[in-house]
């Protein structure tokens, strides 16, 4: 199965909730009411989203969090690699990295441009779009046209 992990997810849910707040600071503990989700863990959230630049940390009595970017901005691939790193769908779609089969493979140069494909998706997904239900759908047209489009060039 291939999935994001829990972190990436949990990290999506707190951007969520830092957008829903608009310019008012979270605290830490907000965020846990609000999220359910332990407190440890959203502090690991919290380092990784301010570590990678998509939240804005301020300490002190008057301290928390809030967006560095408007929702519009932040890309769901910004927030994928803040937590699992670079994108790679397998060793060899990234950085001209080899595995053990390499030399024997015929296939390791096709999972370059999948992997792409897989970046632009996320890049083109943004946190104001995953907030809405009907991006989904708006999504799946885009790519399906697109799609067509490619074939029918193809052809």
């Amino acid at each position: 199965m291939l999935k994001i992990g829990k972190l990436t997810d949990y990290g999506i849910v707190v951007l969520d909730q830092l957008a829903r707040a608009g310019s008012v600071k979270l605290s830490t503990e907000n965020i846990v009411d609000s999220t359910g989700l332990p407190l440890p863990t959203v502090r690991k959230v919290m380092k990784a989203l301010a570590d990678s630049g998509l939240v804005i940390a301020q300490r002190g009595a008057r301290g928390g969090y809030r967006l560095a970017l408007a929702p519009s901005q932040i890309r769901i691939l910004d927030v994928v690699q803040a937590f699992e790193g670079p994108v790679a769908l397998t060793e060899c779609s990234v950085d001209n990295h080899q595995c053990d089969i390499t030399a024997h493979c015929s296939l390791s140069s096709s999972w370059g441009g999948i992997n792409t494909l897989m970046m632009r998706v996320l890049a083109r997904v943004t946190l104001d779009d995953i907030r809405k239900p009907e991006m989904q759908d708006r999504l799946y047209r885009d790519l399906v046209d697109q799609s067509d489009r490619i074939q029918l060039i193809n052809l």
